[in-house]
């Protein structure tokens, strides 16, 4: 069988590479755009209200010729990747670039999609990220921070001076683990996530204080109404 000839391989490795940067860099691009326009809207519109018993609060997401886009660009991944490393050896510049532009890309690729096309839904027992339900009267903490791609920082209490490039994005809390068991995925136990049992990406278009003052306030109330663990709602022969 005759080999590849090595100037093939470069070719064919580019265009792979390229098609990855064209794709998932389109869709890096978009998601940016995307929040972009959140940050506009949540300038410009009125709070929403967020006081009804069920509210149901969505997270944009990527149009879908962008996602089509980024399905094509993550398809060419693997074999530009196995290629510019292992067969295009003939070339010492390509191992490095398709590294360095694979590994760059990728991070700013999942930097910009987090939080994009989730589902939040608050009731009066409980709240729905996903698919999981968490019941107000099993969280214990509730708090807000700022996540970025290099730094992270909790939420400043009411009065207390606030960096505005620190503006919270992010709604951790905390279960009672004496009755319930925390389900981490191993991505949320890689990152540190060890005190709190769960985090919420706010991209639901609403300000993270407001989210953070609904929640806290449903979880008060379910609560008072459900009264102290011992000798509840005891009557009296």
């Amino acid at each position: 069988m005759r080999p590849v000839d090595s100037r093939a391989l470069l070719l064919i490795t580019v265009g792979l590479l390229s098609a990855y940067v064209i794709g998932v860099g389109g869709a890096t691009a978009a998601a940016l755009g995307v929040r972009e326009a959140w940050r506009r809207r949540l300038r410009q519109e009125p709070p929403q209200d967020l006081g009804r018993d069920d509210v149901v609060l969505e997270a944009p997401s990527l149009p879908r010729p962008m996602r089509v886009l980024r399905a094509a660009g993550w398809i060419a991944f693997a074999p530009a990747l196995l290629l510019g490393v292992f067969a295009v050896r003939q070339y010492i510049w390509v191992g490095p670039t398709t590294v360095g532009v694979t590994v760059a890309l990728n991070a700013f690729y999942f930097s910009a999609v987090q939080g994009l096309g989730q589902r939040l839904r608050l009731g009066a027992d409980g709240f729905q990220h996903g698919e999981r339900f968490v019941r107000w009267i099993h969280v214990t903490d509730i708090t807000a921070a700022h996540i970025g791609a290099f730094r992270a920082g909790r939420m400043s209490e009411p009065g207390e001076w606030q960096d505005p490039k620190l503006a919270p994005n992010v709604v951790f809390y905390r279960l009672n683990r004496a009755l319930v068991r925390p389900q981490k995925s191993l991505l949320q136990r890689w990152f540190g996530l060890s005190y709190f049992d769960g985090m919420i990406r706010n991209t639901f278009g609403v300000a993270t204080e407001q989210l953070l003052r609904t929640m806290r306030d449903r979880q008060r109330r379910a609560l008072e109404a459900e009264g102290p663990p011992l000798g509840r709602r005891v009557r009296n022969p």
